[in-house]
């Protein structure tokens, strides 16, 4: 095993440039062989899979891309790449793999030695029989596993000591040959291609042939701008991801901060800045700085319903109880808004209250504890295709589709509808055959809900999807056209992440409606006192409702968790502590949240544990321990949940 840094001055081999390199080396050395690429669903993955996939496709390189749900789907997949091991050279696992010994006998040890694993992932921990065991070497004298590493390998000094103490009995602060291997070097053909400049990217070295006439060096001009299309396109893909790890808590703030500020000089060099001259236009498709506000969905949504549904603002105003919709309402009044202007369409709103809002909130906000309403992010355009639209807004409409593109039934409201006239106001269901512009249209429904005759059968919203959809396997995973609903739901998400602006479009609106579903679950939760308390951490229990079946997904359940450790930031902490007897209001212990979905199809639990920081940009490691008897206490209260449902 080896692992490799961005850049790496004590070990110059061992770079990403110099690995993606051999990548391809071994490509077009046995052009038969193949590059697999193995995706879980998950957002920070598939902008990281697009990234590659655009880069190995410009140099020639196939790379087959497959899903990957869960670690028994990857044993799955490994089996199935066994019967295809011949061809084999190189496999990715994309945020997936660091917590496994990939090199060890349950995993990727009885591939042939010239195939190459590669993992990039950004959770941690990271297995460190991955970073420093012994996987051997592939056939040409390289290492078999290789982990795309961030520095944090470099950190683990005590770590790699105990390792190598336990696993091969000596002491490795006095190995010097471990940073002594050696590897094979670009090619001569290579190095007469390329030539490496400061940061490490790679230039096309001109030709001695180039004599600079004017056919050459237009089409010169012409590449060039293809490059910077192509970087900048890289660009925003890095931008989705880094989002991604900051929305989700997997980094903290600073860490953020210093890939943003690193983003956007790249944003301002490749990115010429919007002028009021150039705004509407049709050709602008540009990435640009913004500030963005913590409300989900806004410039898709209303003002009154995005503060509604953010969870930030429910920690400070707890609008689960009707005095926080008071507060809510009379923070707006003294903004200056009236409740027409506040549920009208944010597209539509008057452009100086748009405007004005960041400073508005930041003055009279800070009444109610608003004081860290914004964060800096990043917006891009999409032409004549679609209005500008911020990072996180894309991410709610990848990650929508990515949980309900299909395999539950959810209504969505029409464009128009809420503060944008009664005339074209209404509600529809959802459908991604349409949306993509494939099959038949949706069934429109009227504002009252009612589709005609078929009214009393349709199913509710959250409801099992119908229709085309076949039986419930053994394994409990719903098939949709011989395939998995996941693999639907990855690859509707992928294509929305990529070109296809008209599905992102539409998934903004499916991005609403499980926003609202996770909103009202959380705020029954917290209104009804549902949160049990144990020693060391919290449980939930989902029985009952009408969104049973979209919580039934891991990603949906774990946003569910997410709202509520950001809603109940400033307020559980004490409410435990009194509970366990404690009146020491500074115990800000992190109580990991463990919550419980029962999925009735499958007559089983989906069950997620986060654990939350105490505060805004802060990360907890996501450890949640359970000992022996609450552990007991805990499946008593699932297996007494199902006795109930079965009388």
């Amino acid at each position: 095993m080896v692992y490799i840094l961005p850049k790496n001055t004590t070990r110059p081999d061992y770079t990403y440039a110099k690995e993606y390199h051999r990548i391809l080396k071994a490509r077009r050395t046995t052009p038969e062989s193949s590059i697999v690429m193995l995706v879980p669903p998950d957002l920070d993955a598939l902008c990281a899979a697009h990234i590659l996939t655009t880069l190995f496709g410009r140099d020639d390189a196939n790379l087959r891309t497959i899903p990957v749900s869960g670690f028994k789907n990857l044993q799955d997949v490994k089996d199935s790449l066994l019967d295809e091991k011949d061809q084999l050279r190189t496999i990715i696992l994309l945020n997936i793999g660091a917590l496994l010994d990939i090199g060890g006998d349950e995993w990727f040890q009885d591939f042939p030695s010239r195939v190459t694993i590669h993992i990039i992932d950004s959770s941690r921990p990271v297995d460190l029989h991955n970073l420093f065991g012994r996987a051997g070497s592939t056939e040409e004298g390289g290492p078999r596993v290789v982990v795309w590493d961030d520095g944090h390998a470099d950190k683990l000094t005590k770590e790699r000591l105990a390792f190598d103490a336990e696993e091969f009995g000596f002491d490795s602060s006095s190995d010097e040959d471990l940073d002594e291997e050696e590897e094979e070097d670009v090619t001569e053909d290579e190095a007469e291609d390329y030539e490496g400049d400061e940061d490490g990217s790679k230039k096309r070295r001109r030709s001695a042939s180039d004599d600079g006439r004017p056919g050459r060096r237009r089409r010169r001009r012409e590449g060039d701008n293809a490059t910077l299309k192509l970087i900048n396109c890289l660009l925003r893909l890095a931008i989705l991801g880094l989002t991604h790890q900051y929305l989700s808590a997997a980094i903290t703030r600073d860490q953020y901060e210093a890939y943003h500020t690193m983003f956007n000089n790249e944003v301002g060099r490749l990115n010429p800045p919007v002028t009021t001259a150039s705004k509407g236009f049709g050709d602008d498709a540009g990435v640009q700085p913004s500030t963005e506000l913590r409300f989900p969905l806004l410039r898709k949504w209303n003002l009154y319903e995005a503060m509604f549904h953010s969870g930030y603002v429910a920690n400070k105003l707890a609008v689960w109880h009707e005095s926080g919709i008071s507060k809510l309402n009379r923070l707006l009044t003294k903004m200056g808004l009236s409740q027409k202007q506040a549920q009208q369409s944010f597209m539509y709103m008057n452009s100086e209250l748009r405007e004005s809002l960041p400073d508005q909130l930041d003055n009279i906000g800070a009444e109610s504890g608003l004081i860290e309403l914004s964060y800096p992010s990043f917006t891009k355009s999409y032409g004549n295709e679609m209005q500008r639209t911020s990072a996180a807004d894309v991410l709610a409409g990848a990650g929508a589709l990515l949980e309900a593109a299909r395999g539950v039934r959810l209504t969505i409201e029409v464009e128009g509808g809420k503060g944008g006239g009664e005339l074209f106001g209404g509600e529809r269901i959802w459908d991604l055959r349409k949306e993509s512009g494939r099959g038949k249209e949706n069934v429109p429904l009227r504002n009252n809900g009612h589709a005609g005759s078929d009214q009393m059968s349709r199913p509710g919203n959250g409801q099992p999807e119908s229709g085309d959809m076949e039986e419930i396997e053994a394994v409990g995973e719903q098939m949709i056209d011989g395939q998995p609903v996941s693999v639907h739901n990855f690859w509707a998400a992928f294509d929305a992440l990529g070109n296809n602006t008209s599905l992102l479009r539409q998934s903004l609106a499916l991005a609403i409606s499980l926003q609202k579903a996770i909103v009202r679950q959380g705020c029954e939760i917290l209104g009804k006192r549902r949160i049990q308390f144990f020693p060391e951490f919290r449980f939930i229990k989902i029985n009952e409702g009408p969104d049973l079946a979209t919580f039934a997904h891991p990603m949906t359940l774990t946003r569910l968790v997410l709202w509520l450790i950001e809603a109940t930031r400033d307020r559980i902490p004490l409410v435990h502590a009194q509970r366990l007897g404690t009146t020491k209001k500074g115990s800000r212990k992190s109580y990991p949240y463990v919550i419980a979905c029962h999925n009735p199809s499958k007559r089983a639990y989906t069950v997620v544990g986060v654990t939350g920081a105490p505060e805004i940009g802060e990360v907890r490691r996501n450890v949640v321990e359970v000992n022996q008897d609450d552990l007991a206490e805990f499946i008593d209260a699932l297996t007494d949940a199902d006795s109930e449902d079965e009388d």
